[in-house]
């Protein structure tokens, strides 16, 4: 059974482009990448690198970091500081493990291990495509304080338990 229009209008779809107008408008438009700093609850930040999970702007070299978590001069107790943290406690889960060997970002789409170096209270975090930067100003009482680069209020982490 074949069932058929007579005198059926072809029009094209006006939604569809053609290559040559895909091209352009990507050559119009700039890719603005943003990233999310999650961990203090900030405003998006422009992302300044690329990495193997992120390869649209073949123009920017990925970071270079280092190949494992470097001390330096510590000012804070380590014993206290390395814990699985969370800004929710009720939450489903925490939001990173700091251990001796990485930043181990949770709920993160790829390897969620990070170098970094904790040089006095500074903390240096090398994730696959962006550094953040930080001051620790608090490790009492099950509480981490984290004072993020370019941000005015501290974000405060408590042990999770889950």
């Amino acid at each position: 059974m074949s069932i058929s229009c007579k005198n059926e209008k072809k029009n094209e779809a006006p939604n569809l482009k053609s290559d040559a107008d895909l091209k352009t408008d990507t050559e119009l438009k700039g890719d603005t990448i943003n990233v999310y700093n999650e961990l203090a609850n900030t405003e998006n930040k422009k992302t300044l690198t690329i990495s193997e999970y992120n390869t649209d702007n073949s123009k920017i070299k990925n970071i270079e970091r280092p190949e494992k978590s470097i001390f330096r001069n510590l000012e804070i107790d380590t014993t206290k500081l390395f814990d699985i943290w969370t800004q929710d406690p009720n939450g489903p889960h925490a939001d990173f493990w700091l251990t001796k060997d990485s930043f181990y970002v949770v709920d993160y789409d790829g390897d969620g291990a990070m170098p970094y170096i904790l040089d006095k209270n500074e903390i240096t975090i090398f994730y696959n495509d962006f550094i953040q930067k930080g001051i620790i100003t608090s490790t009492k009482n099950d509480t981490l304080k984290i004072l993020w680069t370019d941000i005015e209020v501290e974000t405060e982490y408590v042990k999770f338990e889950n």
